[in-house]
């Protein structure tokens, strides 16, 4: 690819202390690249070297296969412009006059007259940056967010090749966030601007970077696609944290949730917490339960506290917490319930099917914790069990089952529901043995 910027070797800080040590990479024409750490990790000291405004002690910056100390000031200014971290300290300029001041490098002649070209190109992007409703306010009247649509907008106004920006979104609500990154993406694809970007939120520079970097102590942990650089021990080693490693529910973009330290809740999910009527069975935990399920209501991944059986039509009120099955048919509803205690974790398991098996719903309650990819093995191993064990039952043509497998999250992590698992073997074993029970039952006409 046609490499913009190449930084090699680079090392340097502040005074006689070396912040940055070693680094090495390059960002592509029409990049948006990402630098990530903790704090104290160099990022923004990178991007006072590559912007000149610090010298570094040793390595090479070069732009364009140029180095970065030949171009004179006014070159530069053409080339990259850069939008620091905003300051609670500004001049008395209005907005549009601290827009304008992008446009010096672009002026000629001793007077450094002002052309039709730098008026239409201060009207463009303070209406890109939505601030041109603002252009004659004073910046010391604007808040911190408008204050960065608008040096965001001085910058643009240079037409730069690159782009540096060190923080972009602070001080800016979720939606200018958005405005604010799809713009500079979309300006990445189509006029070849080169992003590079400095960002705290690891799931914005998901979101949006071609590439990271991700830096520690002034050295370069790992550069790659986000999908490689995010991966969960890298990221809970460099931030010292606990976060987890999901998928973004609508793009293929890793999505890192922190986990944050809660009370210790000792309580076990048992049978106490089951009731039944003759027209409904429900279990009302009195934890939210990390939950998948396939049902009339509630179904997909979430967190639940109510799971019911109702013979009557479902509730029309719309319950977050809750996942509702039907029961269709006006006949007996059997329930069989056991427990099934493991080393370290156990299993509540509740069936209940009409005598026909018209319709057979499968609850699992684990006591332990279980990872998002666990819960979706734990339910195909779930539904080969019941396979396992309807395989010597008729079935009426047209069935109706549902399922649920919900977790705890507290005591022992269990990492695989697979049925080669531990957990796995305990979901088919406890499985098949309930499903008999519930056989048994049906035959006496009896429902423990």
């Amino acid at each position: 690819m046609d490499e913009m910027l190449q930084v090699e070797e680079l090392s340097g800080g502040y005074s006689d202390k070396n912040i940055l040590k070693n680094i090495s990479f390059s960002v592509s024409r029409g990049e948006m690249f990402g630098i990530l750490g903790p704090n104290g990790s160099g990022k923004s000291t990178l991007l006072k070297m590559i912007s000149r405004l610090l010298p570094y002690k040793s390595g090479q910056i070069t732009i364009d296969n140029r180095s970065l100390q030949t171009f004179s000031s006014k070159d530069f200014a053409k080339l990259m412009a850069v939008l620091p971290q905003v300051s609670s300290e500004v001049f008395p300029f209005t907005v549009k006059e601290t827009v304008e001041l992008g446009r010096y490098a672009h002026q000629r002649g001793l007077f450094h007259s002002w052309s039709r070209e730098d008026e239409s190109v201060v009207q463009e992007v303070m209406a890109l940056t939505k601030v041109k409703g603002l252009q004659g306010v004073s910046l010391q009247e604007l808040s911190g967010g408008e204050r960065q649509r608008v040096f965001l907008a001085q910058a643009l106004a240079q037409e730069p090749n690159i782009l540096i920006l060190d923080e972009p979104t602070n001080h800016l609500d979720l939606s200018h966030q958005k405005v604010l990154l799809d713009q500079m993406k979309r300006w990445t694809r189509q006029r070849g601007l080169t992003v590079v970007t400095v960002f705290h939120d690891l799931n914005l520079a998901a979101l949006y970077c071609d590439r990271l970097l991700l830096l520690d102590e002034g050295e370069v942990i790992h550069i790659g696609t986000p999908e490689e650089v995010l991966n969960e021990p890298q990221i809970q080693k460099v931030y010292k944290t606990m976060i987890e490693k999901h998928s973004h529910p609508e793009v293929p973009k890793p999505n890192m949730v922190l986990i944050p330290e809660t009370e210790r809740d000792n309580r076990v999910i048992d049978e106490s917490y089951l009731s039944r009527t003759e027209e409904a069975v429900m279990f009302h935990s009195p934890i939210p339960l990390k939950t998948i399920a396939s049902a009339s209501t509630g179904s997909g991944l979430g967190w639940k506290e109510k799971f019911i059986i109702n013979r009557n039509q479902p509730s029309t009120e719309k319950d977050t917490k809750a996942v509702e099955m039907e029961a269709q048919y006006d006949e007996q509803l059997f329930t069989n319930y056991n427990t099934y205690q493991e080393d370290g974790f156990s299993i509540l398991f509740v069936l209940t099917a009409d005598r026909h098996l018209r319709f057979f719903h499968t609850w699992l309650f684990i006591n332990g914790q279980v990872c998002e990819n666990a819960l979706i093995e734990a339910m195909t191993t779930a539904l080969q069990g019941k396979e396992l064990a309807f395989k010597e039952k008729i079935r009426p043509a047209e069935t109706d089952d549902g399922i649920v497998v919900a977790a705890t999250q507290k005591g022992v992590y269990l990492s695989s529901g697979r049925s080669s698992s531990e957990l796995g073997q305990a979901i088919l074993n406890g499985l098949l043995d309930s499903s008999e029970k519930l056989f048994q039952s049906m035959k006496v006409g009896m429902s423990n």
